[in-house]
This record gives C-alpha cells, structure tokens and sequence, in this order.
C-alpha cells in the first residue's frame, strides 16, 4: 500500500510540473489602421539583456524559461501588420528598419493561494532612408492576478497581446509613415 501511494505521488509532482518550454504565436488582428504606403526592408534584433522569457519567483529552484525564437515571431507578426496596413517589404527597399526588441519578459511571483505577473515589453524602432534617421521608443506593460499558481498559457497569452499592442501602435506613428513617406 505504502509503494502504490509513494508512485501515485510522484506521478501526480511529474504531471504538475511547469513546461519547460515558452510557446509564443501573437498575430497582426487589428487591420488596417493606417495607409502607410512605402517599400521597407525589415530585420528585428533581439537586444534584450535578460535572456528568460517567463521568470517564475519565489520557487525552488527559480524556473526561467527562455525563448530564443521571440525576434523571428516578431518579425512575422510585424511583416504582417506592414502589409495589411499598406506597406511593401523588400529586401531592396530604400527604407532600412530595424525593430529592436529591448525587453520582453513576464515576471511571475507566487505563492500556495495566488500568483501576480507583470509583463513587459519594449520595443524600438530605427528606419535609415538614405542620410536621413528616424528612431522611436514604444513599450507596454500588463499585469495578471489569479488564484493558486499561475496558468502558462495565460501568461503567453499576455505575452502575446502585448506584442500585438506594440506592433499596433508602431504601424499607427503618424510620425513614422510620414518619415516612411518622405514627408
């Protein structure tokens, strides 16, 4: 009897244990915002200092769950929002832009009755057309409660919906389509 509880239970700690792996896959929802009507030439950096994506405190040990595939999952989805808002991307166009994701990360503290995340994301922007520079900063930040330890899906969810946000307000800068434009 003693042996059947002992394997239900390590059964039981192997299937509550947290993915070890981050599945990001926001997409461009929003439409077309803007008219930006320029030819780009995107490439994305991955600038970020810390190298998790999800960080989960105050746990033995800490779970930091890096994803290396977050510039290839931005360039996607910002690919996307260019084209649905007007925009050509070519890898000839005159216009270099150059999406820098400085930070992207949820930090997630919990305990046995409730876990609080606070994701950040920071993004910025650098377009090089000729001699002339444009470069701006956008970032966002979301905050999650809930009760007894935190749901992974939701805090890629969240993840998501602030790639989304960023990438919207990015396509939508009247300043950066009238620098795209020539204005």
């Amino acid at each position: 009897m003693k042996l059947l509880f002992a394997v239900s239970l390590i059964f039981l700690v192997s299937c509550a244990s947290s993915p070890k792996k981050v599945i990001l896959n926001p997409s461009y929802s929003s439409g077309a915002i803007s008219n930006i009507q320029a030819s780009v030439h995107v490439t994305v950096a991955d600038n970020r200092i810390s190298n998790f994506t999800i960080r989960v405190q105050d746990q033995e040990p800490a779970l930091y769950l890096p994803d290396a595939n977050v510039p290839i999952i931005v360039e996607n989805v910002f690919k996307q929002a260019l084209l649905a808002n007007g925009s050509s991307v070519s890898a000839i166009a005159k216009n270099k832009l150059v999406l820098h994701i400085t930070e992207f990360s949820s930090l997630i503290t919990e305990s046995l009755s409730k876990h609080h995340s606070v994701a950040n994301a920071r993004f910025k922007i650098e377009v090089t057309q000729g001699s002339r520079h444009f470069e701006k900063s956008y970032s966002a930040k979301s905050e999650l409660n809930g009760p007894l330890r935190h749901d992974q899906a939701k805090i890629e969810s969240q993840l998501n919906d602030l790639t989304e946000m960023l990438i919207t307000r990015i396509v939508s800068d009247q300043a950066l389509i009238h620098f795209l434009q020539g204005s």
